[in-house]
């Protein structure tokens, strides 16, 4: 059995909520699961924002698995 691991980063909007990007995330699991990849575990953690440009990130960190 093979792993690969892979990480997306969706930026929430500012001062609000609603990632604007969640197709990244989509994308990202439907490539590898076109290529016969499973997602086996998936993690998030929230990066606040400290600045004025933008709202906080959400990094999404998957792992895949293939027989």
């Amino acid at each position: 059995m093979q792993y690969k691991t892979s990480q997306v980063v969706l930026k929430e909007k500012f001062m609000g909520h609603d990632a604007k990007n969640l197709s990244a995330l989509d994308d990202e699991l439907n490539r590898w699961a076109a290529e016969g990849w499973t997602l086996a575990t998936m993690t998030t953690t929230v990066a606040k924002s400290t600045g004025l440009g933008g709202g906080d990130r959400t990094v999404f960190t998957l792992v895949f698995m293939h027989p």
